[in-house]
């Protein structure tokens, strides 16, 4: 193992460090795909909520209403 260790010269070094900047960059775009997607889907929820609060709301204001008559 000691061996290999003194052998890391700059190419093998800058290699290293190529890899793992690409690697980096992967996982980078990888989480913003996913951040992406999950907005997409709270705003789908966020959507939804408010449609099943404004159906909510008009049912209570129609049951009010029917009970006034």
């Amino acid at each position: 193992m000691e061996q290999e260790r003194t052998n890391w010269n700059d190419d093998r070094l800058d290699r290293l460090a190529d890899q793992v900047t690409d690697l980096r960059n992967h996982v980078d775009d990888r989480f913003e795909a996913l951040s992406a997607r999950m907005d997409s889907r709270f705003d789908t929820i966020q959507n939804s909520m408010i449609v099943a609060l404004g159906g909510i709301l008009a049912a209570f204001g129609g049951a009010l209403v029917a009970l006034q008559v």
